[in-house]
């Protein structure tokens, strides 16, 4: 106590000063950090509404892909059976090819065919007067008179 006794007065006054304005400062220093960190919650909250905003629109995206998947599976089915229709097409298309070759071969016979019976069109008629007279000539024979 007697320490205290011979302690000048300012000298405690300026400890209580100084212990106020330490106080001040770290009143101060605790208010800016209070203040900052309700800043950077209040950032926060906003980027979990964008996120949330985010993650409903790929859940509606989600949804759609699952979607495409189903169409996609549907598509690969009919896809197949595509592709075994084609190969039947193949199939038919050769078995086509090869009529077709065999009409032309019976196309180019019929042509022969053809020019042959011409001939024989044509010597028919350069026989016919030849067979009416012949068929005359029969019918007036005494031979055939009777026949019927």
């Amino acid at each position: 106590m007697i320490a205290i006794a011979r302690r000048p007065v300012w000298h405690e006054r300026s400890l209580v000063f100084g212990g106020l304005a330490a106080g001040a400062v770290l009143a101060a220093l605790l208010a800016l950090a209070v203040v900052d960190t309700l800043r950077q919650l209040h950032a926060m909250t906003a980027q979990l509404a964008t996120v949330a905003e985010d993650l409903g629109t790929l859940d509606v995206t989600s949804r759609k892909l699952d979607r495409l998947a189903t169409m996609q599976a549907t598509l690969g089915r009919t896809n197949g059976k595509l592709d075994e229709t084609n190969l039947r097409l193949d199939g038919a298309l050769s078995r086509l090819r090869s009529t077709q070759a065999t009409l032309g071969s019976m196309d180019s016979k019929l042509g022969g065919l053809t020019g042959e019976m011409h001939g024989v069109d044509r010597d028919l008629r350069s026989m016919r007067g030849d067979i009416h007279v012949m068929a005359h000539k029969v019918g007036g024979s005494f031979l055939f008179r009777n026949v019927k």
